[in-house]
């Protein structure tokens, strides 16, 4: 059962790692990334069902398009695996082996959570730019996870309040003032300010160390501060729920 589970979880993850790679070239350029329909960026054909089944259609291809026969670049299965193994790695560390309604509540957070950073991530690397409206979906997620937390779980949301203020506040200068969105330095403010509001402010610590570490290893030409921020993030929440939820002593 637990083999048949994890599978699920794996593949959804890949899923969803198939859809970051639309997201990330579409939301840039402001595309549509729900209705429209899959196409090739070469020759703009439209990609069929068995086109597009996360991992296998490109094994099953041999990494080329089905109908142009370009190459479609190996980034794209990485992500698709990765992503399958981090939906894992964060199902596995909420220890939800009695499927508590709420773990399940807080995973499905987790996954808005990791989508808002991997979007954040990959237009970043991509862009040098953290994009507006994936942190505007992201103040939306934020802003339920409080409504859950106070009327849900009933607990103390004062400390989520003021930082998730303060993002709100850095945020809505993006939207005023249009210039500030050109300001990189400040674009990297306002995601670290929504990361405080979601983990507080005590997790910048380890998370700005692992950017360092990130940033190390990364060539040259790809060093961005966004990606590196959101990848940490990433890495640290996970750890951080084996260290919540499991007892390694």
């Amino acid at each position: 059962m637990n083999i048949f589970l994890h599978t699920i979880i794996f593949i959804m993850g890949t899923f969803f790692g198939s859809f970051f790679t639309l997201a990330v070239y579409r939301i840039p350029l402001k595309k549509d990334i729900t209705h429209e329909h899959s196409f090739c960026p070469n020759c703009n054909h439209k990609l069929g069902v068995f086109d597009l089944v996360p991992v296998f259609s490109y094994l099953f291809l041999k990494g080329k398009c089905r109908y142009c026969g370009e190459k479609v670049r190996i980034r794209y299965l990485l992500l698709e695996v990765l992503s399958g193994f981090v939906f894992l790695l964060a199902f596995l560390s909420y220890d939800m082996a009695n499927f508590e309604t709420l773990k399940i509540v807080e995973y499905c957070f987790f996954v808005l959570f990791y989508v808002n950073l991997v979007l954040v991530a990959g237009i970043d690397k991509e862009y040098q730019k953290i994009n507006f409206s994936v942190l505007g979906f992201a103040a939306i997620c934020q802003m339920l996870y409080i409504l859950y937390l106070y009327i849900i779980k009933s607990s103390i949301v004062y400390r989520y309040s003021i930082y998730f203020a303060i993002f709100v506040g850095l945020f809505a200068l993006l939207a005023i003032f249009p210039k500030t969105r050109k300001v990189y330095g400040y674009q990297v403010l306002v995601l670290c300010a929504y990361i405080v509001a979601v983990l507080g402010i005590k997790a910048m610590v380890p998370i700005w160390i692992g950017s360092l570490i990130i940033i190390c290893i990364l060539p040259k030409e790809k060093k961005t501060i966004g990606f590196a921020i959101a990848l940490s993030t990433i890495g640290y929440k996970i750890v951080d729920n084996f260290l919540e939820n499991y007892d390694f002593i």
